[in-house]
């Protein structure tokens, strides 16, 4: 899937000290966010893996665009980086408004709220409401169990059609960029 984007969603933990190889992805990919002049929309926090990822777009010459949960608010976390806030209500506000404003979401290593997110484009997806790309960033194998699962669901005939009219997997940031295009 060749695809020409501005916006870059991106889907990411907000935990500290994760393995090694998911920050040195997202660092790579604030890096192509950035250098390529695109922006990036992400959920806001200042903290984890968002906080380097909206870092590293900003230092190298990207916008960002943080949808901010009034919890992140409440406690004190909205990352400096952000250039344009839309302030949410919730997690669900939160994951409407970055599938709105982006071009195409990218998933990083995550837990359940990234896995909300993904399952969230899929399901618009598959029931056509609205299709967006969406790519699994599949950093150390993390998406694997995962892609297995739904390797597993298409072949059982659960999920209509082929893995590739829902997602695209990119093992780096290389073969992201060569399917942003």
């Amino acid at each position: 899937m060749m695809m020409t984007t501005k916006r870059i969603g991106v889907f990411l933990s907000s935990k500290e000290n994760l393995p090694e190889p998911y920050t040195q992805a997202t660092l790579a990919l604030g890096e192509l966010i950035g250098r390529t002049g695109r922006t990036l929309v992400y959920g806001g926090a200042r903290k984890g893996l968002m906080e380097v990822l909206a870092q590293q777009v900003k230092r190298h010459g990207g916008k960002v665009m943080g949808m901010v949960p009034d919890i992140l608010v409440q406690r004190g976390l909205v990352s400096d980086a952000i250039d344009i806030e839309f302030r949410c209500a919730d997690l669900s506000d939160r994951k409407a408004a970055m599938v709105r404003e982006s071009d195409v979401l990218v998933a990083l290593p995550g837990g359940i709220g990234t896995l909300d997110e993904v399952f969230t484009v899929l399901g618009n997806t598959c029931i056509g409401i609205e299709r967006k790309p969406m790519v699994l960033l599949n950093v150390n194998d993390c998406w694997t169990p995962l892609l297995q699962c739904l390797d597993r669901l298409f072949e059982e005939g659960l999920i209509s059609g082929q893995p590739a009219d829902y997602y695209s997997v990119a093992h780096n940031v290389h073969e992201l960029e060569t399917l942003l295009g």
